[in-house]
C-alpha cells in the first residue's frame, strides 16, 4: 500500500476572517429618510415593528441587517418590517448611525 500525501491548505489571497460588516448604502441625496418604530405584544411576546419608511432604498436589505444586528427572526409584510423581540433602543441607535431620522 502506498500512502497518499495530503494536500496542504494555506490561506489564499483575499481571505479575511475578521472582516467588518458592510454598512448599508447611504443615500446622499436631499430626500428625507424617516422610519417610525413601535412595539406590539402578539400572543404575549413582544414584536418590534418599523413602518412609514420614507427614503429606504431596499426594505429587505434593511430587514436583514436589523435581524443580524439583534440575532432575531423577522419578516417584511405590507411595507412594514417585523422583528421578534423588544429592540427599539438598539434599532434607534443603529438607524441614527445610518443617517435615518427615527420616530417612536
Amino acid at each position: 500500500m502506498s500512502a497518499k500525501r495530503s494536500k496542504r491548505i494555506s490561506s489564499g489571497d483575499g481571505w479575511s476572517f475578521n472582516a467588518a460588516p458592510q454598512p448599508l448604502a447611504k443615500n446622499t441625496g436631499s430626500s428625507k429618510k424617516l422610519i417610525r418604530l413601535r412595539m406590539e405584544k402578539r400572543k404575549g411576546k413582544p414584536t418590534t415593528i418599523l413602518y412609514d419608511m420614507e427614503g429606504v432604498p431596499d426594505m429587505k436589505l434593511l430587514a436583514k441587517a436589523l435581524k443580524n444586528l439583534v440575532s432575531a427572526g423577522g419578516t417584511t409584510k405590507n411595507e412594514k418590517i417585523e422583528i421578534q423581540g423588544e429592540h427599539r433602543k438598539r434599532f434607534r441607535v443603529y438607524l441614527c448611525d445610518e443617517g435615518y431620522e427615527v420616530k417612536g
